[in-house]
């Protein structure tokens, strides 16, 4: 089977989201700066900075799924999911989803990352850095994920991959 590529980029609601986030991060920085403690200042936007990097840097890029295997390629590091231990791959929206809370992670900077859980599908692994095409990933041994590729035909080469195992 010949590899599915799809790019992992921010729609609109995240870049907002994340332009205001950095705002206020980084605007809170400027406090210490104000009543002249410059070790706070650098402290603050070091750690800011630092916070900022790393979130960044397990965040998603691009999803590749081919026979074997599909991989989650951040910055930082990748992830694979084999297709054997994948039992089923089906588009969600928020309503499939219930209430949910974050255990671990981010969900306003860059886009959603992290450990969730929800009242419908329970705990769940999300690498999104965008709010739709999303796609819940229901494995064998290692729970639940949540991707969202750029591309919307995404799921059909990932189920059709679950099918030719």
């Amino acid at each position: 089977m010949e590899a599915r590529i799809s790019s992992s980029t921010m729609d609109s609601t995240n870049k907002i989201k994340t332009s205001v986030t950095l705002f206020i991060l980084y605007g809170v920085c400027l406090f210490p700066a104000y009543y002249g403690d410059l070790y706070a200042l650098l402290g603050m936007f070091a750690f800011s900075t630092l916070l900022s990097f790393t979130t960044w840097g397990f965040m998603p890029k691009r999803f590749i799924v081919d026979g074997e295997k599909l991989t989650i390629d951040t910055p930082f590091r990748k992830y694979y999911i084999r297709i054997e231990e994948i039992i089923s791959a089906r588009e969600v929206d928020q309503s499939d989803l219930g209430v949910g809370i974050r255990s671990f992670g981010s969900s306003w900077l860059f886009g959603y990352l992290g450990y969730f859980s929800f009242t419908i599908i329970g705990h769940v692994k999300i690498f999104a850095r965008r709010s739709n095409n999303c796609i819940l990933i229901t494995t064998a041994g290692r729970g639940n994920f949540i991707i969202a590729p750029d591309d919307p035909e995404f799921i059909n080469y990932l189920n059709r991959a679950i099918l030719w195992r």
